[in-house]
């Protein structure tokens, strides 16, 4: 056994033919006088024993910075976790939990989860975000540098924490190059396709009323024949909430969450004003209402009369259905509803409702329910809508974030300019020559 200078003794394991060294230390937290067995440097290794003692050094020296004694034990998967339990979960919106978790726990521990947090390298992290943005999908394709960039920050956020809680020194995701953001072309519908839209809604729901009388005849003439009495499904009403909720998109720009999320008390049905202040909430842990994120996003939307009239026609209709229903409708008082006035699923709503509509009009498969949205933005700034007044319509926190979404745009704005202009500078020139 040789001793190692002032860092404590080395000694061979034979069974591991490996170098052990033991080193003498203070416990930062405790105080106390404590002794840790670190593995050294292999039998082929040269200068085995300088390379062990010089492993039990840099140990000690960590360790005078400040990183806890466990630190060399747990692996980047566990603190992952440990971190998202402990300081992200209690501290941020369940919806953004779920991101923050889908990213780490989907695309990182799957990967580098069983490394030790402490043999994390910036090469092991360059390699699986280039490997995420080729393959990281679930079929094989490449994430979106919005994700892929969200995960390495994520990623370094955890690891910092991981430094503050001295476990680590450095943080290898800082030494990763910056995740170059690639923006996806928005998808809008033209005007033309926009009507077919709500027209194909519309229909859909006076075929659901159709389809419902006929169910009721039926069964009265089965009540008539038996005496018994037959509950009559009325899933109609779904029906108008899916036309209305597309109405709703196209017609004030708000989001999925916060068409879900309306209820009848922030709708001035008179005045045709309807006044943001929750949205539904969908994630891992179930449905929820919250308020809005930011301050511009709590606004008020003045409905266009068409769509006024429409949602007045379709309040009168739900009241006659909760009328029907007594207690057996929910008392959420929710503007867009499922069949007994409960939370209308968005999940269900989108794959049983809406992208049948799209599928009708000839929209591409890509195209989502948030491209509403987009579309109404893109309609109001082609017809010379000023952009701020769009930004406050869409709940934006500021107007530059409405013209870099909507950049696009401005080339075919430029070209209704050049029209406007064209003549005006000229008129008497003109009429000499």
């Amino acid at each position: 056994m040789a001793r190692a200078k002032g860092d404590g003794s080395l000694y061979w394991d034979q069974k591991r033919t490996c170098w052990f060294v033991r080193v003498t230390y203070q416990d930062p937290k405790t105080g106390e006088t404590k002794r840790k067995k670190l593995k050294g440097a292999g039998e082929n290794t040269p200068k085995g024993k300088s390379a062990s003692l010089k492993i039990g050094q840099k140990w000690l020296e960590q360790i005078e910075y400040g990183m806890s004694p466990d630190a060399e034990k747990i692996t980047l998967g566990e603190w992952i976790d440990t971190w998202l339990k402990e300081y992200i979960k209690p501290n941020v919106r369940v919806k953004s939990y779920d991101k923050y978790e889908g990213c780490l726990v989907q695309y990182v521990k799957p990967k580098l989860g069983k490394l030790l947090l402490r043999q994390v390298r910036e090469t092991q992290l360059t390699s699986l975000f280039n490997e995420l943005l080729v393959s990281g999908g679930k079929k094989g394709t490449g994430l979106s540098s919005s994700t892929v960039k969200a995960t390495r920050r994520y990623l370094s956020m955890c690891i910092e924490q991981a430094i503050k809680s001295d476990m680590l020194l450095k943080n290898p995701v800082k030494q990763t190059k910056p995740i170059k953001l690639v923006k996806a072309e928005i998808k809008t519908l033209t005007e033309a396709q926009a009507d077919s839209l709500t027209t194909a809604a519309y229909a859909a729901a006076l075929a659901a009323d159709q389809e419902c009388a006929i169910r009721a005849a039926k069964v009265a003439e089965q009540m008539k024949q038996t005496g018994k009495h037959v509950q009559v499904p009325m899933s109609n009403i779904v029906y108008h909430s899916a036309y209305m909720a597309i109405l709703l998109a196209l017609g004030t720009g708000m989001r999925l969450g916060e068409i879900f999320g309306l209820s009848w008390d922030a709708v001035d049905v008179k005045k045709g004003i309807i006044y943001v202040k929750r949205a539904l909430v969908t994630s891992r842990a179930g449905v929820n209402f919250e308020e809005p994120k930011t301050k511009s996003s709590r606004r008020q939307i003045p409905l266009s009369h068409d769509v006024a009239t429409e949602l007045r026609k379709y309040k009168k209709l739900q009241d006659w259905r909760k009328n029907l229903l007594g207690d057996k409708w929910s008392t959420l008082n929710l503007v867009i509803t499922g069949e007994f006035g409960g939370v209308f699923n968005t999940s269900n709503f989108t794959s049983r409702y809406f992208k049948p509509l799209l599928k009708k009009i000839g929209a591409p498969d890509s195209f989502k329910f948030h491209d509403l949205r987009h579309t109404h933005a893109t309609l109001l700034l082609l017809k010379g809508i000023p952009v701020k007044v769009v930004s406050e319509r869409l709940g934006h926190s500021t107007v530059a974030m409405t013209q870099d979404t909507y950049a696009h745009v401005l080339p075919e704005m430029q070209a209704e300019v050049v029209k406007v202009l064209d003549g005006v500078f000229t008129k008497q020139i003109n009429t000499q020559s």
